[in-house]
């Protein structure tokens, strides 16, 4: 996702917020500190990069990643208390 033609970061970037969005992928990514630790800094290398093309659409999506793991990490700390 941090190589490539913008249409393919857009495809790619889809494609792992419909995982995301699939509360089975959510959990999954979620379950190990490796696999939230890989999709965030992907995540953030793409914000780092889109600062410089300014590419609105796949900005929409990285946004949309980041509120998707934010509900996991919410359903988990009021798990807790």
């Amino acid at each position: 996702m941090e190589t490539g033609s913008e249409l393919s970061k857009t495809v790619a970037i889809f494609i792992v917020q419909k995982i995301l969005l699939d509360e089975t992928g959510l959990t999954y990514i979620c379950h190990t500190y490796e696999r939230f630790y890989a999709v965030g800094t992907v995540l953030s290398n793409m914000v780092n990069q889109l600062v410089e093309t300014q590419a609105v659409r796949l900005l929409k999506h990285v946004v949309r990643c980041y509120l998707r793991l934010s509900d996991n990490l919410r359903y988990h700390q009021s798990y807790t208390l």
